[in-house]
């Protein structure tokens, strides 16, 4: 699940975005990629949230994790091993080269 916080206070169409605040609803913010691109929000995983709610903790003491729970209420599910789906290595076409020696 892809979320994103920021890492920077920002004003956008009235509303003020302070550090550590999720951002549910990118569209409601002009110039969204800009303020990505910017530093100013960080998008969040499942891979890297320990490592930027630490960040944003010892930054600005803020602490996101609290507010990450909150709003991402279904826990992902790991698939049973009978579900579990096979990777088949792909074909590959391979064309020979013809050497004419004299």
């Amino acid at each position: 699940m892809m979320m994103y916080v920021v890492k920077k206070s920002f004003k956008s169409m009235g509303k003020f975005y302070g550090v550590g605040s999720i951002i549910e609803d990118p569209t409601a913010i002009k110039r969204f990629k800009s303020k990505v691109n910017e530093g100013k929000v960080i998008v969040v995983s499942d891979d890297n949230l320990q490592s930027v709610a630490a960040y944003i903790k010892a930054r600005s003491n803020v602490d996101i994790l609290p507010k990450v729970t909150k709003s991402k209420d279904i826990k992902p599910e790991l698939p049973k091993e009978s579900e579990a789906k096979t990777v088949e290595p792909k074909k590959v076409k391979v064309k020979a080269k013809v050497v004419i020696k004299e």
